[in-house]
Order: structure tokens, then sequence, then C-alpha cells
């Protein structure tokens, strides 16, 4: 089988729109969860719109596809070597970035998908598992203290970024990750792109209009 098969697979993986089958099984085939709350097929929105249990399958399903992607890729490409041919090294670095696209483009639900911090977690717990757990340890401190998921996906990716760019300067701090030039280049990119999802949250935080778990709601 030819390994850059696991290119589309890793897009379509990614593309599986969890919350917005999730908010059609709970309320029906015209329900669609892009249309309430912050109008995002993520995880936040679906806790806020749907309710916790709802959520639970969303969790699973979009870290799973983040973890997946890379994995099937490296999986295809050992075996591809082990027969002989091509060694793609860049393989699961690029498939682990197609799946957060996917997720945020997803070509089942119209191109609009979420902004694919938990896909992101997915594809670092595949590639780099110790930075990827130093950036949701960020997240879920940040996210604790102030209430806003916002703050914490955004300071999770500063985190990744640095965490990534100190396994390639001092390899031997956690030599597991094997940080290297790609996954250094990858999180980067994944760093940036998901901050910039979050431009209307970084707006309404600098407004003061940003609405945080367990505060009131704050009209926009």
């Amino acid at each position: 089988m030819n390994s850059l098969l696991s290119l589309p697979i890793a897009y379509l993986l990614g593309s599986i729109p969890t919350a917005v089958w999730v908010a059609k099984i709970v309320n029906g085939k015209d329900y669609d969860i892009r249309n309430y709350g912050s109008k995002n097929s993520g995880l936040t929105n679906t806790i806020r719109v749907l309710g916790v249990k709802p959520a639970l399958p969303v969790v699973l399903v979009d870290l799973l596809k983040g973890f997946f992607a890379p994995t099937i890729a490296l999986w295809m490409n050992e075996a591809s070597k082990a027969s002989g041919g091509p060694d793609y090294f860049w393989l699961p670095l690029v498939c682990g970035l197609l799946a957060i696209l996917g997720h945020s483009f997803t070509c089942f639900a119209g191109f609009r998908g979420g902004k694919g911090v938990l896909t992101a977690f997915g594809v670092f717990l595949a590639l780099a598992p110790v930075t990827a757990l130093g950036a949701f340890a960020v997240w879920c401190l940040l996210t604790f203290i102030t209430k806003y998921v916002s703050v914490g996906s955004i300071f999770a990716c500063i985190t990744l970024t640095g965490l990534a760019t100190f396994g390639y300067v001092a390899p031997n701090i956690y030599p597991h990750d094997h940080i290297n030039e790609g996954i250094l280049s990858i999180a980067w990119i994944v760093a940036v792109f998901v901050i910039y999802k979050h431009k209307a949250n970084i707006k309404r935080l600098m407004n003061g209009t940003e609405n945080g778990f367990g505060k009131k709601k704050k009209k926009v």
C-alpha cells in the first residue's frame, strides 16, 4: 500500500465533525450547533449548549482523530520501508497538520469546523507526548484559574512552542520526544494557526465581553 494514502486519510479523519453529529443525534437532524452559543463546533460550545454528557464523545473522538492521523502515517511509512518502498519521514508531521486543518475546515459540514485545540493535543500526544502534556497542564491550570477556555488554549499554544523550542535546543532534557526541525516547525505552525482561530476570543477578552465557565454571561 502506498504510504502517501495516509495524507487523504488524515484529512478525512480530522474532518469528522463530532460536535455537529452529536448535536444532531441529541436534538434532531435539522439541529446545527453552529447556530447556537459561540457558533463554534468544538468542545467548549458543546458543553455550553448541550451539556457535559453529550460532550464526552466529542472529547474522545476529537482527541483520537488527532492522535491516529500521524500514527497511521507512521505505521504506513514503516510498512512501506519494510517492503523496500521510499521513506517519507515527513509524512506523520504533515498528516498531523492535515488532521487539524480537517477539523477546522471539515468537508463533511460545509468546511465550517472548530478551532482545533483538542485535535492538536491528540496530534502532539502522538508526535511529542511530553511536550503535549506540558501544554495540556498549562491549559488546565489557566482555564481553572481564569474560567476562560480561550485563555487556557492560547497560552497552551504558547507553551507548546516554548517546550518544543527548548526540547530542540536541549534534547537531553526530555529525549523521549525527539524534537527535530520538523516537529518544531509543526508546533509553531499549529500554535500560530490555533491562536489566529481565537482572534474573536482575543477581541472579546480585550473588550471584557468574553464568557467564562462559572461566570455570569455577558452581553456582547
